[in-house]
């Protein structure tokens, strides 16, 4: 395998928390899932560089791009999150880089279909702040910004990803981008959703319950909590 160094930039931190919305902040969720992400990639064989890696380091835009043209990386991900109250998740590529394109298509692409995400797509930095951006413009290999959901959606999906599924997201992350890399990569475990169909004060009235959903079929129904 070809010597690859990405250079993993957790949006945001420090003095600057990022977008706010439903009592999460974009800084720390950024850092949360980059932190993880650089462990799955570093055990898949790649060599990783973090632009931050504690919650009070504040980096500018340009000391980001600069830091990672100057290592020499190969490629750039941003991982960021959005916000203005919509769904899903989408990648940012630079106007000026079109090439980079493929590289955002395949890791939104997987990220969307593992995490059940509306897909938004590949987009052009082209309606964005100017400023925002200046990682992917200016640096010198592929690069892409992730914006992995809405912080202040009004979708529940999008709230409890970011709130709860911050491993899953990080596996989901490796996955596309060692599918763009050509390197093996583990499985992603699949999410399982529980249902819960009753709450007691009483153990005997949960007891009661469970035996009228085991005679229904549920005969993996179980009590839990309680003493």
């Amino acid at each position: 395998m070809q010597n690859i160094k990405l250079y993993l930039d957790p949006g945001h931190g420090g003095r600057d928390p990022g977008a706010v919305g439903n009592g999460m902040h974009e800084a720390d969720i950024n850092l949360a899932v980059s932190l993880k992400l650089a462990d799955k990639l570093r055990a898949a064989g790649i060599t990783v560089e973090l632009s931050r890696s504690k919650h009070n380091e504040f980096l500018s835009i340009n000391e980001r791009w600069q830091a990672a043209n100057a290592w020499g990386a190969t490629h750039f991900v941003s991982v960021h999150c959005n916000a203005g109250g919509g769904t899903g998740c989408e990648t940012f590529v630079a106007k000026t880089k079109k090439a980079d394109k493929p590289f955002a298509r395949v890791v939104n692409d997987t990220f969307a279909k593992i995490m059940g995400l509306r897909n938004r797509g590949v987009k052009l930095d082209t309606k964005s702040f100017p400023g925002s951006f200046g990682v992917l413009r200016h640096s010198r290999m592929p690069a892409i910004l992730v914006e992995l959901a809405f912080i202040d959606s009004p979708n529940q999906l999008d709230i409890t990803t970011l709130r709860n599924r911050r491993e899953e997201m990080a596996a989901a992350l490796a996955k596309g981008i060692l599918n763009y890399l050509g390197v093996a990569s583990e499985p992603v475990p699949q999410a399982l959703f529980r249902v819960q169909v009753g709450a007691f004060a009483k153990r005997k009235n949960a007891e009661a319950l469970l035996k009228k959903l085991r005679r229904k079929g549920f005969n993996d129904a179980f009590i839990a909590g309680g003493q």
